[in-house]
């Protein structure tokens, strides 16, 4: 069974670990949204309960915001308001964010000093979160386990198709909801193409929704787990 979390503090990042005994257990590495914090995607560690062993890693982002959430990266108020304004959620497909690659750093010696081969290691994100977590996939010596991207985007999407195609054969798990208005379904369709045309094996599962991890998200998310 999985142990009770534990605070941990792993290169330069907080993090929440649920441990577990069986040293053949894969270990997921989940990343939260912007403006969220460590906290916020824990409870998946007890809801996704699967047959196969799973140990649980919940990173606090880098940058603390003003209201006390936390970021991997700033985002552009301005444009997002706009986007909010206009109903177009924000295309991010051309260029990387600024200070992305501070985070990436981050998470890279994160990684490190967990002292696990890649290949037991799933890495999983929500939204900013998910962005890192393909990014980080994308520019690893090794391939991880697998990759879960829960309601992520396509970014810089030409160096990605590059880099991708070093990653053929990655197992990759995505979900997004129909009616997003912050990371366009349109967007995730385009990361998809992306992935699966690299030779990644995987799949977008839409859901009819928003911004979010519904029930049926979670429960697909399970099933991949267990049969990665």
């Amino acid at each position: 069974m999985m142990e009770k979390p534990k605070m941990s503090h792993i290169g330069n990042l907080d993090a929440i670990r649920f441990p577990h005994p069986d040293p053949k257990a894969l270990t997921v590495v989940c990343l939260h949204g912007y403006g969220a914090d460590m906290n916020d995607l824990a409870p998946l560690a007890q809801e996704l309960t699967t047959k196969r062993p799973l140990a649980w890693l919940f990173p606090n982002a880098p940058q603390t915001l003003d209201w006390g959430g936390r970021a991997w990266f700033p985002i552009d108020i301005a444009a997002f308001e706009e986007s909010q304004r206009t109903g177009k959620p924000r295309d991010l497909s051309r260029r990387e964010p600024e200070s992305m690659a501070g985070a990436r750093k981050e998470l890279q010696l994160f990684l490190k000093e967990l002292d696990r081969p890649l290949a037991t290691i799933v890495l999983m994100g929500f939204s900013q979160g998910a962005m890192m977590a393909v990014d980080l996939a994308l520019r690893a010596d090794e391939m991880p386990a697998g990759v879960a991207i829960l309601s992520g985007t396509l970014v810089d999407g030409k160096n990605m198709a590059v880099l991708a195609a070093k990653k053929r054969g990655l197992s990759f798990f995505q979900t997004h909801g129909s009616a997003d208005p912050i990371l366009g379904f349109a967007q995730a369709l385009e990361l998809e193409k992306i992935l699966t045309g690299a030779g990644w094996i995987g799949k977008l599962q839409r859901f009819e929704g928003g911004h979010g991890i519904p029930p049926e998200a979670t429960a697909a998310l399970r099933s991949w787990l267990e049969a990665l």
